[in-house]
């Protein structure tokens, strides 16, 4: 080969080896441009705000709030009742006395009053606070506080505070309890000052609204010891 051609071939072989190592670098570039360019993109259509995307968020938003005031139990909860006691004071004969029963709550605050008829008559004002637990016919754990006032024969006055608990065994049966202290009342007209613990156990079934409990109880003072036994029924709404 003659001394022309061959440089011509020389040169040739250098410009294709100055592509093949130009080129490629070249093209992975213009490729990483292009994913850039389209990876910013993506991301600006993300986070990119509409008029459209905001009234349709806030449809989704009113059939969410609709859904669930249809399928959230209410706040407020009410019941009355009452029950039949028989029991036995300071180791006396036996009686026989009717209580009735009324509250309300409003979430986790309840007002509830309580009146017991002759022999033993009294009246409840109560003031509750569940802490734990989602209503009055659940189980739940509640904290009271209120003020007696009972006629037997003078008008004793005295404020108490307790802790009221109920367990749901089943989805129909459960079993409660109850501990109150009475604190010292006020002196009455002849100097009586009346103090003492009241406690009380047993179980219940609900029929839907319908409940229907017994229990023992036990109460001492300075002034009465009686304990005995429960039944009633209470409607809830």
């Amino acid at each position: 080969m003659n001394n022309p051609n061959k440089k011509r071939w020389l040169a040739a072989l250098g410009i294709l080896s100055i592509g093949i190592l130009v080129i490629p670098p070249t093209a992975r570039a213009a490729d990483e441009v292009y994913t850039f360019v389209v990876k910013k993109q993506e991301e600006k259509a993300k986070s990119r705000w509409s008029l459209q995307e905001w009234l349709d968020t806030r449809d989704r938003m009113r059939m969410m709030d609709l859904w669930l005031a249809l399928h959230s139990p209410s706040p407020y909860e009410f019941y009355i009742g009452g029950d039949v006691q028989w029991g036995t004071p300071n180791g006396q004969p036996q009686y026989s006395m009717w209580r009735m029963n009324a509250g309300a709550y409003a979430s986790i605050f309840g007002l509830e009053y309580q009146h017991s008829f002759s022999p033993y008559e009294e009246n409840l004002g109560i003031f509750h606070l569940r802490i734990f637990g989602f209503h009055a016919q659940s189980t739940n754990i509640t904290l009271e506080a209120g003020v007696r006032v009972m006629n037997q024969p003078e008008v004793v006055r005295n404020g108490f505070a307790g802790v009221g608990m109920s367990i749901y065994i089943l989805k129909y049966f459960g079993i409660d309890t109850l501990f109150r202290h009475y604190f010292h009342s006020a002196p009455t007209a002849s100097g009586i000052q009346v103090n003492g613990n009241r406690f009380e156990g047993g179980a219940f079934i609900d029929l839907s609204f319908f409940r229907v409990y017994g229990s023992y109880f036990t109460e001492a003072d300075n002034f009465l010891n009686r304990s005995g036994a429960l039944l009633g029924t209470r409607i809830f709404f």
